[in-house]
């Protein structure tokens, strides 16, 4: 029969890279905690209306690259590109956001139907935060902070720019968008068809284009800090301040707009040149409308979300703190019990040891050679004489060394 592959765009991990996976989520989750986060859950499909709502019906995300379909009684749904819009609505539904200030954490897969490569695919992991009902801006400087402090315990933080800019609130962003109307009007024979329909739409959007073409165009067109009000302005010089206060380096980016249409204020991006052309590893900003937009009352907001994959990619196979193995053998059918129960016992005294029992296998020879291929760190023999004399053989595999065991406690500190 033919071979059913994975679908395009999709991707498998192998236990190496699920080991990085782990370590860097729980890196993350302890982190995040040590901050007051707390995690929350919520549906990987939601009905396709919040993200028009949220997301901007503009914008590529809802355009071209959501996963939609409908439901058995005609509902549209979408698998959620981006988590921020359903830990919103799930806060708003749940009546966490009328309970005061909320720091919460989550993370999950997201889908978004792109062209698939190197650290970009169809389905994605990130790992979030989002903050509700701070108005001042030391939470935002908390964000930062966090990305910082993360990436430094990662060791990737030399790899990575963090580029921040403030967009100004949505009246700021109405002027603004007018000039770039006007501006790229000049330039319609130059636009593709997507900057023309944002042309008339969204024209902040055409700075999010990734036609190179346009590069040069957009580079020239009126930066935001021209349109942005005094209290913008000053919030974001005293983040600025903060920064430089705490020895965190950044790049200010008047381009950087973020791809969504909820944000304003501060928006930032960490990005890495070591990893190709989808060079964001982690992004967010203020969104203090969105909880009005999705039918909640008004409510500061802030987050960010982490590429997973893409972090992964900078990180090395070093980091992840190795977990040592043993491999427990009964060279006779007779002492099977008695290995199982030692796995057993070892298993609830060494936690951070990968115990494996084998007791088919029989030829010591074969079983070394397996053993050495797999790395495995070391191996119990549990034969005649270890039967008769209440004892153990020890064999120190990376280290070629053979131990006659003569006790449990003995065996542990050897093991430890």
């Amino acid at each position: 029969m033919k071979k059913i592959s994975k679908l395009r765009g999709m991707q498998d991990t192998d236990p190496i890279e699920t080991t990085k996976i782990n370590f860097v989520e729980n890196s993350f989750n302890e982190i995040s905690k040590s901050y007051g986060y707390q995690e929350v859950r919520f549906p990987i499909i939601e009905s396709t209306d919040l993200f028009k709502r949220s997301v901007g019906d503009q914008s590529d995300i809802v355009n071209k690259e959501m996963f939609t379909f409908e439901s058995k009684s005609g509902k549209s749904m979408t698998l959620r590109p981006e988590g921020t819009a359903g830990c919103m609505r799930m806060a708003i539904e749940t009546g966490l956001l009328d309970a005061g200030q909320q720091r919460l954490s989550y993370k999950g897969p997201m889908f978004r139907y792109e062209r698939p490569q190197k650290g970009r695919s169809r389905q994605f992991q990130q790992l979030s935060l989002e903050a509700y009902g701070f108005n001042d801006c030391t939470i935002d400087l908390e964000m930062l902070e966090i990305s910082n402090f993360l990436f430094e315990e990662l060791s990737v933080k030399e790899e990575m720019t963090l580029e921040i800019n403030s967009i100004g609130s949505q009246k700021d962003q109405q002027e603004y968008s007018q000039k770039l109307k006007d501006y790229f009007s000049k330039y319609k024979k130059d636009l593709d068809e997507d900057s023309l329909k944002r042309l008339e739409k969204n024209p902040l959007r055409i700075l999010d284009s990734k036609n190179q073409d346009l590069e040069n165009l957009i580079k020239e067109a009126p930066k935001i800090d021209q349109s942005i009000s005094k209290e913008s302005q000053d919030k974001f010089s005293l983040i600025k301040n903060y920064l430089e206060d705490l020895e965190i380096q950044y790049k200010e980016n008047p381009l950087l707009v973020r791809g969504l249409d909820y944000y304003n204020d501060l928006v930032f991006e960490w990005k890495s040149n070591s990893i190709g052309s989808q060079d964001t590893i982690c992004g967010g900003g203020r969104y203090d409308s969105l909880s009005k937009i999705i039918g909640g009352r008004e409510t500061n907001a802030i987050g960010l979300s982490i590429g997973l994959e893409r972090l992964c990619l900078l990180i090395g196979d070093s980091i992840i703190k190795d977990t040592k193995s043993l491999l427990i053998v009964s060279l006779e059918d007779s002492f099977f019990l008695d290995g199982m129960k030692l796995a057993s016992s070892l298993r609830k005294k060494l936690k951070n040891l990968s115990i494996q029992f084998s007791g088919k296998e029989k030829n010591l020879k074969t079983l070394l050679k397996k053993a050495n291929k797999k790395n495995t760190d070391f191996m119990v023999i549990i034969g005649r004489e270890e039967i008769k004399n209440n004892s153990f053989t020890l064999k120190k595999l990376s280290m070629n060394q053979e131990m006659k065991i003569d006790n449990f406690d003995s065996l542990l500190k050897n093991l430890k």
